[in-house]
């Protein structure tokens, strides 16, 4: 008989005990709140604060992602889109990644074996590393192999970000590697949101629950006045799932632990988290820092191992000054430090069955002059970034299993050893980088940037930017850009990794052709590029309507795919110089596949806004013009040349509406076309409908209603998967009707 999992509404014995870890720092908490006082009565903002329109939000906004020198958002170089908190709470999203998919154009979130993947226009890459994700400017990315932290990506809480900038395509020119597919920069909450008029104090406490156990719990306390801003957050929630159901990847791909069977035999519930995160941001005039710790566990709900169940805490320190050294000249430094944590568990046992951990510094220099020629704005800057990687975690382990045999458990300790998941290195990053903007007429500017960044292993990388902005007649505007982006190899490919799961470090590509016969040695591995022409198009009808359009081509090169050596079991596969070969008798490592990618889209949408009204209507379409040969079946393209994995139509509809004075609803809508499975057959696209509204009984109080999934949509849902060569034609990935309620209660 298959043991109870652990966890699982039934039994939840080892989540349980790190809940009670952090109940007596959340009561200590709330009871500082209780008694913090400030709070004057009175002086509390309303509701028409609190649910400023999106529309109207985005004009005033200033957007921090694109440009280190442009913050007005019609004057972004790239294609951006604004989500704000308003936005996040009538989501209808369980996670962070879900509620972008609900309101960017050309974002959508694709499963994969053991990853929750952010794909950005039709692009889903093995994991996040081509994805660069920024806390206040600041880089959040993982250099080992994750990228984004799953922590944040993947959090069932958003409650303290105030809103989140997303680059549609290429960041590189001002961020960097990592910035290849798309980048998403969060901006923290601040007490000046909070607290307004006549106040300098205000805490909130926050609580909230929901079907399948979901529960959430905390509080939060801001200060403000002319050189003080202080902003802190803490949250504690849980959410127990929902069964797996039997289809498509769940039942037809064989789990490999122990207990054998398929996926959905394995016990993993479908979205179960736990999470607690802690976040604080202190000012004190010109200088800002920001501290972030964020603790989750959750389900692999896909992936066919006894490593099911993922655990990542990151630890967050960044520091932000800005010097105004004369009116036309600042200079803006940042320095940050991040720790992570990583943990795999066994679903069935609750054993552990790996873990690492890495450390990151990054320091920038930005130096901006405005006029430095008449009608130019420059900006100049610099970057060191120092990733060690390897480390053993704060469970001083740095191993990975993939099955809990009797044998494997009975000689855990010496696998330890011998189980190396990643090895020990460093690797350091220096970036140059310029953007100037130059208004040659008030309706026509130039704009350009070039960075260069010198990685330790592959080198050096150029990216460059140019484009106009033409203003031919009152509110509207076009912008015609060039820009790239790039991401070399992740870590592992040349620390080496996951000792007997059968990786192959690049020290070992020369050393194949003289150990197995027949195969090849393999090149060593350049940055992946792409290279994106947009020709956009916004144009403001009056005070209600606004229309932004934005046409792109692209041509991705050197796409870093992953590969693998495969042998019967028969024929036991050699040693290949220091990597020995998995336990299913094969090799597996990253490569650059030849030729190129070219693709075509666009994202189209139009907005309406009165004073109690706003509704927004997008379409992203995306399609492959051409595919070289090895790029056929590959990570992205599909055998006979289609997008792989992701729905190449994708509309939104997103509608807030204030029928009373007290009450906002928000309802959002996704339809998302048939699409391409990695079994090569079409799957059926499907209508997502998630509703919420939000109310405001009397002033303290504050309710949040959330509904999931209205539709009861259950066709399988788009996934991607490479690393075994196993296919699907999705996976049951979408929640069943759901809902949860959460409140916020402003505190005497």
């Amino acid at each position: 008989m298959r043991p109870q999992f652990e966890g699982s509404p039934r039994s939840s014995n080892r989540i349980r005990p790190k809940l009670d870890r952090h109940i007596l720092a959340v009561g200590i908490f709330l009871i500082t709140l209780a008694h913090s006082g400030g709070v004057t009565a009175g002086c509390s903002a309303g509701i028409d604060e609190l649910l400023k329109l999106p529309f109207d939000q985005l004009v005033e906004t200033e957007i921090n992602v694109a440009s280190k020198i442009l913050t007005a958002a019609d004057q972004q170089p790239a294609a951006v889109t604004v989500v704000n908190r308003e936005q996040l709470q009538l989501s209808g999203a369980r996670t962070l990644n879900e509620a972008l998919m609900v309101y960017v154009p050309g974002f959508f979130m694709v499963e994969d074996q053991d990853d929750n993947i952010a794909a950005f226009r039709g692009l889903a890459a093995d994991n996040n590393s081509k994805v660069m994700m920024l806390l206040n400017g600041h880089n959040l990315n993982a250099e080992w192999f994750w990228g984004p932290p799953d922590a944040i990506l993947n959090s069932n809480n958003f409650d303290w970000i105030e809103r989140i900038e997303v680059i549609r395509g290429p960041g590189s020119v001002t961020l960097g590697q990592g910035a290849l597919l798309g980048v998403i920069n969060i901006v923290t909450r601040k007490a000046e949101q909070l607290v307004s008029g006549c106040q300098q104090h205000q805490a909130h406490l926050l609580a909230g629950g929901g079907l399948n156990n979901m529960w959430q719990g905390g509080g939060e306390w801001a200060y403000n006045d002319q050189d003080y801003d202080a902003f802190v957050h803490i949250n504690q929630s849980n959410y127990d799932g929902q069964a797996l159901r039997r289809e498509g990847w769940a039942a037809d791909q064989a789990f490999l632990g122990y207990e054998g069977g398929v996926v959905a035999d394995a016990g993993q519930r479908l979205k179960r988290t736990e999470n607690l995160s802690l976040f604080s941001h202190l000012r004190y005039q010109q200088l800002s820092l920001d501290v972030l710790h964020i603790d989750q566990t959750r389900d692999l709900y896909n992936f066919y191992r006894d490593r099911n169940q993922f655990e990542q805490a990151i630890t967050y320190v960044g520091l932000t000054h800005r010097w105004q050294v004369n009116p036309k000249m600042d200079l803006e430094s940042k320095a940050n430090i991040a720790v992570d944590d990583y943990t795999l568990h066994s679903i069935a046992g609750g054993l552990v069955t790996g873990g690492t951990q890495e450390s990151r510094y990054g320091f920038q220099e930005v130096l901006r002059i405005n006029d430095v020629w008449q009608g130019h704005k420059l900006a100049l800057g610099a970057e060191f970034h120092l990733y060690d990687f390897g480390q053993t975690n704060a469970k001083g382990d740095n191993f990975l299993i993939n099955v809990l045999s009797p044998e494997n458990r009975a000689n855990l300790d010496a696998l330890k050893q011998s189980h190396t998941y990643v090895y020990p290195a460093s690797v350091n990053v220096y970036s140059f980088f310029l953007e100037n903007n130059y208004q040659i007429i008030p309706r026509f500017t130039l704009f350009g940037g070039l960075r260069y960044d010198k990685h330790q292993y592959w080198g050096g990388n150029l990216s460059p930017r140019a484009g106009a902005f033409v203003v031919p007649w009152d509110d509207g505007q076009f912008r015609l850009s060039y820009q790239e982006g790039f991401r070399g190899a992740v870590g592992i490919h040349y620390s080496g990794c996951c000792r007997h799961d059968g990786f192959l470090r690049e020290d070992n590509f020369d050393q194949i052709e003289g150990t197995i016969p027949g195969f090849s040695n393999l090149p060593a591995i350049k940055p992946e590029n792409i290279q994106s022409l947009e020709l956009a198009f916004n144009q403001r009808i009056d005070a209600h309507w606004q229309f932004d359009n934005v046409l792109f081509y692209s041509i991705t090169k050197n796409i870093i795919d992953v590969g693998g050596i495969f042998f019967p079991p028969g024929q036991p596969l050699p040693p290949i110089g220091t990597d020995v070969p998995g336990s299913n008798n094969n090799y597996w490592f990253f490569k650059n596949n030849t030729g190129s990618i070219e693709q075509l889209g666009f994202e189209a949408s139009a907005r309406y806004a009165i004073a109690s009204f706003n509704a927004t209507v997008s379409h992203a379409y995306v399609d492959i013009l051409s595919a070289s040969d090895q790029n056929l079946g590959s990570m992205y393209v599909g055998d006979t040349g289609e997008i792989r994995a992701v729905p190449p139509n994708v509309t939104r509809l997103n509608l807030v509406w204030k029928p009373l004075q007290k009450v906002s609803l928000g309802v959002n809508y996704l339809f998302y076309s048939d699409w391409f499975a990695t079994n090569g057959q079409q799957a059926d696209g499907g209508h997502l409908l998630n509703a919420a509204f939000i109310y405001n009984p009397w002033r303290r109080l504050e309710l949040t209603f959330n509904i999931k999934n209205i539709l009861g949509e259950n066709n399988l849902y788009p996934m991607n998967n490479n690393v075994t060569g196993a296919t699907s034609n999705g996976t049951p990935a979408l929640e069943e009707t759901t809902f949860w309620l959460k409140t916020k209660l402003e505190l005497l």
